[in-house]
C-alpha cells in the first residue's frame, strides 16, 4: 500500500524533470551530430578538392625513365626524374608478392583501401612498443600517397590517403593495384622492384634468389635505414622480421626460413666508372629533348636503340687519351687544365670557357649505313659539353685535297697525269704574290697525280685548281657534303683553305668507300614509347656523289697514301688491312688530321688547341691523328673477314712512262702500271723521251709566274694553307 509521501508532487517533479533533461541531452547530442556531420563534410570537402579526379585515377603512369641502347643492346644512359622500370605482375617473382603482402598488407585481398584490423594492429603493436612502431596504411594507401601525397606525418594526409584509397579501390582489380605498388614503391635509389633489384644486387628482379628476394622485400619499410649499400647488418635483421611473417602466414616452413635466413647476398659495386661515349648520348639527349619535350625525355620511357659500337667506343676513348698524354709528355706543352668549381651549377658546361689544353675528336661510322660506330667529341665532357666532332669547324688542310683530284678525275686527268713540282708564283691581284710551297721544302720536278696526291705535295695541287678552276672543285665537294658557303672561291682551297667539321669530313669520305655513294650518318635506328610502340624509325640515307669510275681510280691512289704516301706508319701502330685515307696538317701546325677507311668502316680524328694555336713544328697529322686512327681502325675490323677494293670492270691496267703518263716509248727510262678508264687511257707515244734526248728530266728552276686573275676571281691568301 502506497504511502502519501510516495504518492505525492515530488516524484511527479522528478519524473518531468527527468524528461526535460533527455530532452535536452538529445536535442544536444544531436545538435553535435548535426554540427560534427557539417564539419566532417567540409573538412572532408576542403581535404578532397586538391585530390585528382576519377578521371586522373583511371590514367595513373608512374614516371618512367628513358634508355638509350648501344648497338649491343647494352643500357648507355638512363635520363630520369625517378629512377623506374615497370614490370608486368607476371614477370614480379612470387617469392616477393608474398614477402612483401605477409608484412606490409596481410588483409590486402578482403579490405576495400581501408583495414580496420590493420589500425587496431598496428595500434597494439605501438602500444607494446611505447612508440610508432607500426602503421595502419593498407598497400592501396601507400600507393596513394606514393603517386599523389607528400610525406610530411600530419592528421589531414592520414585522411587524403584514406580518401584516395577508397577511390583506388573503385578504379581498379586488385591485382592491379598491387602491380602498380611494386612498380611505384621507394626503395632509396630507386623506385619499383626491378630499378631496386638492379641497383642493389646488379640483376634483374626475375634473376634473384630467395635470400636476395626477401631482403629486398624488407628494405620497403624503412629505405634509408634498411640500405643494404649502408647497413647490411640492418637489412638482414629486417629480412628475419619478413621471414617470419611468412613463416606464421603458412607461405614458407621454418626450415625454409631458417636456410633463407642464413644465405648472405652479394651487393652490387656502387663505384661509377665515367659513363661512355658522353658525347654521343648528348647528341641523343638534346635531340629527344628538341623534339620530343622534357617530359617525355624524363618521364614517359623512351627508348633509344643507337648504332654505337660499346667495345669500340671504350677502345678508342683509351687509345685517344693514352696517345695525347704521351704527345703533351713529349712536347713539354705549356697549358694548364681549367678546374671548375662542382658546386657551380648555375653555370652550363656548354657556356663554360673552353679549355686550353690539347684537344682531339674522333668519328667512325658504317661505310654503307652511314651508323655512328664511336664518337669523341673533346677531352673532358665535365670541362666542356663543346662537341669537337660535330661542331667544330676548322680548317681542313690536306684531308681537302681528295675533293680537288676527285674533280680532276672528273674532267679527264688520270692517276698517270704529269704535273709540274717546281717553284711558282700566283699573282693574287695585290701587290703580294702567293708562293706555295712543299712540307719537304724542296721539289721533284715532274710527279704523276697519284705520286702528288699520295705524298701530299702542294704545289702540284695548286698547278691543278689553276689549270682547273675553282668552280668544279668547290662543286664537288659540296656534293660530298660539305657546307659550300664556308669553302672560299679562291685557289688556296686546294690546300685545304675554309673550313670543315670532322662529321662532314667523315661523311664525305664514306663515298670513296662505297663506290661513290654517300652515306649521311645516324646516330640511331629507331626510338620506342615505354610500350614497345615504335615511334620513329631512320633509314639509310645515300646520295651519289661520285661516279663509279672516278672513285675507283681515286680510292686506288689513297690506297698508295696509306701504303707508301703520308699515312704509311698506320702499320707500325697495328693497321694492316686494307685500307686508304689521307693526312693533313695547316699552316702553324694548329690542325692535324686523319681521314681514312677499309671497303666498310670510314673513321677520321683531328687534333689541336681549341684556341687555333701551333701544337709544335712538325706536329703533323700523321704524327698527331694517324696513331689514335689507327689503333681504332684495326679493332674496329678486327672481328669481320678482310675485304678488299675492287675495280670496275671498266677500269683497265696499261704500261706508261713515268715521267709523261703517255704510252712508252723505246727511250723511256723508266715505266709505271696505272690503272685508267676505258674511255680514258692514253693513246698516244712519250712525247717527252726521244731517241734523240740526252737528259729528258726538268730540273727545279726559277719561278713560274701565273696569274690566278685569269679566272675572273678575285684571290686572297687566307689564314692557313694545307701541308701534308
Amino acid at each position: 500500500m502506497e504511502t502519501p509521501e510516495e504518492t505525492g508532487p515530488k516524484p511527479l517533479l522528478r519524473r518531468r524533470i527527468s524528461r526535460r533533461t533527455l530532452r535536452a541531452t538529445g536535442l544536444v547530442l544531436g545538435l553535435i551530430l548535426v554540427v560534427g556531420s557539417i564539419v566532417l563534410g567540409l573538412t572532408l570537402h576542403t581535404l578532397s578538392r586538391d585530390l585528382p579526379s576519377p578521371a586522373r585515377l583511371q590514367t595513373i603512369e608512374p614516371a618512367i625513365k628513358t634508355l638509350i641502347f648501344s648497338a649491343e643492346g647494352d643500357t648507355l644512359r638512363e635520363y630520369y626524374r625517378q629512377n623506374r622500370i615497370p614490370l608486368p605482375m607476371a614477370q614480379i617473382p612470387p617469392m616477393l608478392i608474398q614477402a612483401v603482402l605477409d608484412t606490409e598488407d596481410r588483409d590486402f585481398y578482403q579490405h576495400y583501401g581501408v583495414s580496420v584490423r590493420g589500425f587496431a594492429r598496428a595500434a597494439v603493436v605501438n602500444l607494446r612498443a611505447g612508440r610508432a612502431a607500426q602503421g595502419g596504411s593498407t598497400l592501396t594507401m601507400q600507393l596513394a600517397r606514393s603517386l599523389f601525397l607528400h610525406h610530411r606525418k600530419e592528421w589531414t594526409r592520414k585522411v587524403r590517403e584514406i580518401l584516395l584509397a577508397l577511390q583506388i579501390e573503385r578504379t581498379y582489380t586488385k591485382d592491379e593495384i598491387l602491380e602498380m605498388y611494386l612498380n611505384t614503391i621507394y626503395f632509396g635509389p630507386a623506385y619499383g622492384v626491378e630499378a631496386a633489384s638492379l641497383s642493389f644486387f646488379g640483376r634483374g628482379v626475375r634473376e634473384l634468389g630467395a635470400a636476395e628476394l626477401t631482403l629486398l622485400a624488407g628494405v620497403l619499410n624503412n629505405p634509408g635505414y634498411y640500405s643494404p649499400y649502408r647497413h647490411l647488418d640492418r637489412a638482414y635483421q629486417r629480412r628475419a622480421t619478413i621471414l617470419s611473417n611468412m613463416v606464421r602466414a603458412g607461405h614458407i616452413s621454418g626450415e625454409e626460413a631458417e636456410r633463407i635466413g642464413a644465405t648472405e647476398v652479394q651487393i652490387a659495386d656502387r663505384s661509377k666508372r665515367t659513363p661512355s661515349a658522353p658525347y654521343f648520348v648528348e647528341q641523343i639527349r638534346q635531340y629527344l629533348e628538341r623534339n620530343y619535350g622534357v617530359r617525355a625525355l624524363y618521364e614517359e620511357g623512351l627508348r633509344v636503340y643507337t648504332t654505337l659500337d660499346s667495345e669500340l667506343q671504350t677502345a678508342a676513348e683509351q687509345y685517344f687519351e693514352e696517345h695525347l698524354l704521351k704527345l703533351e709528355a713529349d712536347e713539354e706543352y705549356e697549358f694548364t687544365r681549367a678546374l671548375y668549381d662542382s658546386l657551380n651549377v648555375g653555370v652550363d658546361a656548354a657556356e663554360r670557357p673552353l679549355p686550353q689544353y690539347l684537344q682531339a675528336a674522333l668519328l667512325f661510322i658504317d661505310a654503307r649505313s652511314g651508323a655512328v660506330k664511336a664518337m669523341i667529341g673533346g677531352r673532358d665532357f665535365s670541362a666542356s659539353k663543346f662537341n669537337r666532332a660535330v661542331q667544330a669547324r676548322r680548317q681542313p688542310g690536306s684531308v681537302f685535297k681528295p675533293f680537288l683530284y676527285a674533280a680532276a678525275l672528273q674532267n679527264g686527268w688520270t692517276p698517270a697525269s704529269v704535273l709540274m713540282d717546281t717553284p711558282v708564283e700566283v699573282e693574287t691581284g695585290s701587290d703580294e704574290l702567293w708562293q706555295p710551297v712543299n712540307f719537304s721544302g724542296t721539289f721533284e720536278g715532274p710527279v704523276s697525280l697519284r705520286h702528288a696526291l699520295s705524298h701530299s705535295i702542294n704545289v702540284p695541287a695548286v698547278r691543278v685548281i689553276l689549270q682547273l678552276g675553282t668552280g668544279p672543285v668547290l662543286d664537288q665537294a659540296a656534293r660530298l657534303g660539305l657546307n659550300r658557303d664556308l669553302i672560299p672561291d679562291v685557289p688556296s682551297i686546294a690546300l685545304g683553305a675554309g673550313e670543315a667539321t670532322l662529321i662532314e669530313l667523315v661523311s664525305a669520305y664514306s663515298a670513296f668507300a662505297n663506290h661513290g655513294i654517300r652515306a649521311r650518318p645516324m646516330l640511331y635506328t629507331r626510338i620506342e614509347n615505354a610500350h614497345g610502340e615504335i615511334l620513329e624509325e631512320v633509314p639509310t640515307y645515300q646520295e651519289e656523289a661520285l661516279d663509279e669510275d672516278t672513285n675507283a681510280l681515286l680510292v686506288d691512289m689513297m690506297q698508295t697514301a696509306l701504303r707508301e704516301g703520308t699515312g704509311r706508319s698506320s702499320r707500325s701502330w697495328g693497321f694492316t688491312r686494307a685500307g686508304a685515307g689521307k693526312t693533313g696538317t695547316t699552316d702553324l701546325y694548329s690542325d692535324a688530321w686523319f681521314v681514312g677507311f677499309t671497303p666498310d668502316i670510314v673513321g677520321g680524328v683531328w687534333v689541336g688547341f681549341d684556341a687555333k694555336r701551333s701544337m709544335g713544328r712538325r706536329k703533323t697529322g700523321a704524327v698527331m691523328a694517324l696513331p689514335i686512327w689507327a689503333q681504332t681502325m684495326a679493332l674496329a675490323v678486327k672481328d669481320t673477314p678482310e675485304s678488299f677494293f675492287h675495280l670496275p670492270a671498266t677500269i683497265v691496267e696499261r704500261l706508261v712512262c713515268k715521267d709523261s703518263g703517255q704510252l712508252p716509248s723505246p727511250a723511256c727510262p723508266e715505266l709505271a702500271t696505272e690503272i685508267f678508264a676505258e674511255d680514258r687511257v692514253p693513246r698516244r707515244t712519250c712525247e717527252v723521251h726521244q731517241p734523240s734526248d740526252a737528259d729528258i728530266r726538268e730540273q727545279a728552276g726559277d719561278f713560274e709566274t701565273i696569274d690566278a686573275r685569269s679566272s675572273g676571281k678575285e684571290f686572297e691568301i687566307p689564314g692557313g694553307g694545307g701541308r701534308r
